[in-house]
């Protein structure tokens, strides 16, 4: 089965870096080809299906070594629509990024999720427990509490 997946043209690079192409295809069993900022994934089963997520998490903004969560099978990937206008989005975006990312590396450290914050989305890595602490923090931060509310909440993980 071969599975198409389109990916911003400035990620493409990250997913042609041999070592990236190579891990993918040893522990996955898959291969992986460009066609412009589409990428070929030719593989079978849950290898594909995770070979799949895998190249959706780094075209999301993920470097390969936090996509890389996504060859456990505890783990998944959710992604957050932003659904606002340009300067909503940038403002929501550095909400969850925080000063010099202090709040987004919060989430992460107090959560044990990765998260990237790219384009019209903001997307989470971890199990579903890590996913749903995250996500809950976001959503604060994205109603508009204060930062020091959701430091509060993160802390009584």
């Amino acid at each position: 089965m071969i599975e198409s997946i389109r990916i911003p043209k400035e990620r493409v690079g990250v997913l042609k870096d041999p070592k990236v192409k190579k891990e993918i295809k040893e522990k996955l069993n898959t291969k992986i080809s460009f066609e412009e900022n589409s990428v070929l994934i030719e593989g079978e089963g849950l290898e594909a299906y995770q070979a799949k997520n895998i190249v959706k998490a780094i075209g999301r903004g993920f470097a390969p070594v936090r996509a890389f969560r996504l060859f456990n099978d505890e783990e998944v990937m959710e992604i957050i629509e932003l659904q606002y206008g340009d300067k909503k989005n940038e403002r929501v975006k550095s909400r969850v990024i925080g000063s010099k990312g202090r709040m987004r590396e919060e989430i992460e450290l107090n959560s044990k999720a990765s998260i990237s914050v790219y384009g019209k989305t903001i997307c989470i890595i971890g199990t579903y427990q890590q996913i749903k602490s995250a996500k809950e923090a976001i959503e604060m931060l994205i109603k508009g509490a204060e930062h020091k509310t959701v430091y509060n909440f993160l802390q009584r993980l």
